[in-house]
Protein backbone atom coordinates (compact mmCIF):
# COMPACT_ATOMS: atom_id res chain seq x y z
CA UNK A 1 0.00 0.00 0.00
CA UNK A 2 0.99 3.14 -0.52
CA UNK A 3 0.81 5.37 2.35
CA UNK A 4 1.69 9.18 2.79
CA UNK A 5 0.66 11.67 6.16
CA UNK A 6 -0.89 14.95 5.33
CA UNK A 7 -2.94 17.92 6.46
CA UNK A 8 -6.22 17.92 5.10
CA UNK A 9 -7.71 21.66 3.77
CA UNK A 10 -11.14 22.89 4.46
CA UNK A 11 -14.04 23.06 2.18
CA UNK A 12 -13.53 26.79 2.20
CA UNK A 13 -10.25 26.78 1.37
CA UNK A 14 -11.09 23.99 -1.31
CA UNK A 15 -13.64 26.28 -2.62
CA UNK A 16 -10.77 29.45 -3.03
CA UNK A 17 -8.39 26.99 -4.60
CA UNK A 18 -11.04 25.96 -6.99
CA UNK A 19 -12.21 29.19 -8.04
CA UNK A 20 -8.77 30.21 -8.82
CA UNK A 21 -8.31 27.21 -10.89
CA UNK A 22 -11.03 28.15 -12.68
CA UNK A 23 -10.19 31.13 -13.27
CA UNK A 24 -6.71 30.54 -14.30
CA UNK A 25 -4.92 32.25 -17.82
CA UNK A 26 -4.43 29.25 -19.51
CA UNK A 27 -7.30 28.12 -21.24
CA UNK A 28 -7.07 24.23 -22.17
CA UNK A 29 -4.05 23.75 -20.65
CA UNK A 30 -1.47 20.50 -21.01
CA UNK A 31 -1.96 18.99 -17.64
CA UNK A 32 -4.69 17.66 -15.56
CA UNK A 33 -5.75 19.66 -12.78
CA UNK A 34 -5.77 18.06 -9.30
CA UNK A 35 -9.44 17.77 -8.47
CA UNK A 36 -10.39 19.76 -4.70
CA UNK A 37 -11.39 16.42 -3.11
CA UNK A 38 -8.05 15.48 -3.72
CA UNK A 39 -6.14 18.75 -2.33
CA UNK A 40 -3.98 18.32 0.94
CA UNK A 41 -0.73 19.61 2.01
CA UNK A 42 1.88 16.19 2.40
CA UNK A 43 3.38 16.40 5.61
CA UNK A 44 5.81 12.91 5.03
CA UNK A 45 5.23 10.45 2.06
CA UNK A 46 6.29 7.48 2.80
CA UNK A 47 5.52 5.15 -0.71
CA UNK A 48 4.87 1.73 -1.01
CA UNK A 49 4.64 -0.27 2.54
CA UNK A 50 3.61 -3.65 3.60
CA UNK A 51 -0.22 -3.21 4.87
CA UNK A 52 0.96 -4.67 8.45
CA UNK A 53 3.07 -1.77 8.76
CA UNK A 54 -0.51 0.38 9.19
CA UNK A 55 -0.42 0.26 12.91
CA UNK A 56 3.44 1.22 13.60
CA UNK A 57 2.67 4.42 11.39
CA UNK A 58 -0.59 4.95 13.39
CA UNK A 59 1.66 4.90 16.50
CA UNK A 60 3.89 7.46 14.73
CA UNK A 61 1.43 9.68 14.01
CA UNK A 62 -0.07 9.85 17.40
CA UNK A 63 3.98 10.48 18.94
CA UNK A 64 4.13 12.96 16.40
CA UNK A 65 0.86 15.24 17.38
CA UNK A 66 1.31 14.86 21.10
CA UNK A 67 1.48 18.16 22.13
CA UNK A 68 1.22 20.09 19.01
CA UNK A 69 -1.15 23.10 19.44
CA UNK A 70 -3.58 24.06 16.33
CA UNK A 71 -1.85 26.72 14.59
CA UNK A 72 -3.05 28.69 11.44
CA UNK A 73 -1.96 28.99 7.22
CA UNK A 74 -1.75 31.67 5.07
CA UNK A 75 -2.01 30.29 1.29
CA UNK A 76 -0.90 32.89 -1.25
CA UNK A 77 1.68 32.97 -4.13
CA UNK A 78 1.26 31.01 -7.07
CA UNK A 79 4.63 29.02 -8.07
CA UNK A 80 6.08 26.38 -9.25
CA UNK A 81 9.21 23.40 -9.01
CA UNK A 82 11.83 23.32 -9.62
CA UNK A 83 10.73 27.15 -11.26
CA UNK A 84 8.58 29.13 -13.18
CA UNK A 85 10.57 28.80 -16.05
CA UNK A 86 10.77 24.50 -16.01
CA UNK A 87 7.27 23.72 -14.19
CA UNK A 88 7.22 20.08 -13.65
CA UNK A 89 4.66 20.82 -10.55
CA UNK A 90 2.78 24.26 -10.11
CA UNK A 91 1.58 25.00 -6.66
CA UNK A 92 -0.16 27.61 -3.86
CA UNK A 93 2.52 28.24 -1.56
CA UNK A 94 2.23 29.35 2.40
CA UNK A 95 2.97 32.64 2.75
CA UNK A 96 2.17 32.63 6.90
CA UNK A 97 2.13 29.33 9.69
CA UNK A 98 5.22 28.03 7.66
CA UNK A 99 7.61 27.27 10.87
CA UNK A 100 4.34 24.86 13.04
CA UNK A 101 3.90 23.20 9.36
CA UNK A 102 7.71 22.36 9.62
CA UNK A 103 8.30 21.65 12.79
CA UNK A 104 5.00 18.77 12.56
CA UNK A 105 6.57 17.47 9.44
CA UNK A 106 9.63 17.19 11.12
CA UNK A 107 8.02 15.06 14.10
CA UNK A 108 7.05 12.75 11.74
CA UNK A 109 10.61 12.12 10.00
CA UNK A 110 11.57 11.47 13.12
CA UNK A 111 8.80 8.95 14.60
CA UNK A 112 9.08 7.41 10.57
CA UNK A 113 12.81 7.24 10.78
CA UNK A 114 12.79 5.30 13.96
CA UNK A 115 10.66 2.84 12.56
CA UNK A 116 13.00 2.73 9.41
CA UNK A 117 11.93 4.59 7.23
CA UNK A 118 14.08 6.45 5.37
CA UNK A 119 14.27 10.52 5.70
CA UNK A 120 12.88 12.74 2.80
CA UNK A 121 16.46 14.30 1.42
CA UNK A 122 14.94 17.40 0.34
CA UNK A 123 13.68 20.15 2.34
CA UNK A 124 10.61 20.65 3.78
CA UNK A 125 8.69 22.97 1.01
CA UNK A 126 4.98 22.89 2.23
CA UNK A 127 2.67 23.63 -1.32
CA UNK A 128 -0.69 22.74 -2.51
CA UNK A 129 -0.34 21.16 -5.50
CA UNK A 130 -2.49 22.09 -8.15
CA UNK A 131 -1.12 19.50 -11.43
CA UNK A 132 2.08 17.74 -12.48
CA UNK A 133 3.23 18.88 -15.89
CA UNK A 134 4.71 15.85 -17.46
CA UNK A 135 6.72 17.43 -20.90
CA UNK A 136 8.04 21.18 -21.10
CA UNK A 137 5.33 23.88 -21.57
CA UNK A 138 5.36 26.32 -25.07
CA UNK A 139 6.65 29.55 -24.01
CA UNK A 140 3.31 31.47 -24.62
CA UNK A 141 1.86 28.88 -21.46
CA UNK A 142 5.16 29.62 -19.71
CA UNK A 143 4.58 33.37 -20.09
CA UNK A 144 1.29 33.18 -18.66
CA UNK A 145 2.37 31.30 -15.47
CA UNK A 146 4.33 34.14 -14.86
CA UNK A 147 0.90 36.23 -14.86
CA UNK A 148 -1.29 34.08 -12.04
CA UNK A 149 -2.12 36.27 -9.30
CA UNK A 150 -1.86 35.13 -5.51
CA UNK A 151 -4.86 33.85 -3.84
CA UNK A 152 -7.17 36.57 -2.18
CA UNK A 153 -5.51 37.65 1.81
CA UNK A 154 -8.02 35.74 3.52
CA UNK A 155 -7.45 32.24 2.50
CA UNK A 156 -6.47 31.04 5.71
CA UNK A 157 -6.25 26.98 6.75
CA UNK A 158 -7.16 25.70 10.59
CA UNK A 159 -4.12 23.13 11.31
CA UNK A 160 -6.26 21.27 13.40
CA UNK A 161 -5.87 17.84 12.50
CA UNK A 162 -3.67 15.41 9.88
CA UNK A 163 -3.99 12.15 8.28
CA UNK A 164 -2.67 8.93 7.09
CA UNK A 165 -3.41 8.68 3.53
CA UNK A 166 -3.87 5.37 1.25
CA UNK A 167 -2.88 6.39 -3.00
CA UNK A 168 -4.15 4.60 -5.56
CA UNK A 169 -2.52 5.28 -8.98
CA UNK A 170 -4.68 5.26 -11.86
CA UNK A 171 -4.46 6.75 -15.34
CA UNK A 172 -6.90 9.53 -14.61
CA UNK A 173 -5.28 10.44 -11.35
CA UNK A 174 -4.57 9.16 -8.03
CA UNK A 175 -7.41 8.70 -5.22
CA UNK A 176 -6.83 8.84 -1.42
CA UNK A 177 -8.56 7.21 1.34
CA UNK A 178 -8.27 8.50 5.17
CA UNK A 179 -6.39 5.23 7.36
CA UNK A 180 -6.26 7.39 10.17
CA UNK A 181 -6.22 10.70 12.05
CA UNK A 182 -5.04 12.82 14.94
CA UNK A 183 -6.25 16.06 16.40
CA UNK A 184 -4.06 18.69 17.54
CA UNK A 185 -4.72 20.02 20.59
CA UNK A 186 -3.40 22.03 24.11
CA UNK A 187 -1.93 19.76 26.70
Amino acid sequence: MRLFFALPLSETVRETVWSAVRAFPVHDPPWRWIEPENYHLTLKFIGEIDERRAGELREAGAEAAAGVMPFSLRFGRFGAFPDISRPRVIFYGIEEGFEPLAALAARLEEACEALGIARESRPFRAHLTLARIKRPLPGPVREKLGAVPPLPEGTVQTADRFVLMSSTLAPTGASYDEIASWSLREG
